[in-house]
């Protein structure tokens, strides 16, 4: 029987692939027609509309699996994870996650903590996130920038590049910032968007083939 684990997996991945390769595209077409027409600005705005499908794809897996966690399947390396609960629906299930967190909230770590704390032994394969931490909050940092005008999403976006690219330029966007700067110092290094969203592939791989820890 296939494991809906899997096959949650494999839609969000399928997902990333089709962000990368519109990213590609649209990167390439930006060089080879900027004089016919195909400006920098829509470039980057096909590339913010982008991370925002990601993110929002990125929350949904994270709901999808939890609740697919709740109802006792098993990971990819046939770990059960001990639920305190036993929902007889996925909607149950989400109810049951609302009465603790009444806007469950999937790109807040500590929200996922406090439900996969109280509904998993040890938060499961949750608890992950914990490692995770880091490159999750600073996609969320970049995700917000786009999303909201308000002066913290600006002011914490700004801190974001001050700590990766060591300064703050001028005219700095999300998209400027994903495209044009890259994770490391070699030419061969990804740009951060390639970075982050590969980094989103593999966080969600490890999720789903989530392996309990001898002795814990």
């Amino acid at each position: 029987m296939p494991n809906i684990l899997d096959d949650h997996l494999i839609n969000f991945k399928t997902k990333c692939d089709w962000a990368l390769q519109v990213y590609f595209d649209s990167v390439s077409l930006f060089n080879e027609n900027q004089v016919n027409g195909f400006t920098a600005d829509m470039k980057y705005m096909i590339i913010e509309n982008i991370i925002l499908k990601v993110c929002s794809c990125w929350e949904k897996f994270l709901e999808d699996i939890f609740i697919a966690y709740m109802r006792g399947n098993q990971s990819d390396n046939g770990c059960s994870v001990t639920v305190y609960v036993f929902p007889t629906s996925d909607e149950h299930a989400y109810n049951l996650i609302k009465n603790v967190t009444t806007y469950p909230d999937w790109t807040d770590i500590n929200k996922i903590m406090t439900n996969a704390e109280n509904f998993f032994e040890n938060g499961g394969p949750f608890k992950l996130l914990h490692t995770l931490r880091g490159d999750i909050n600073a996609i969320k940092k970049i995700r917000n920038a786009i999303a909201h005008t308000s002066k913290k999403a600006r002011e914490d976006f700004e801190n974001l590049v001050r700590g990766k690219v060591g300064h703050l330029p001028n005219d700095i966007t999300p998209a400027k910032f994903v495209c044009e700067y890259k994770a490391g110092t070699r030419g061969a290094d990804p740009t951060f968007f390639e970075y982050y969203v590969n980094f989103l592939k593999d966080s969600a791989s490890m999720l789903v083939e989530y392996q309990v820890e001898a002795g814990v």
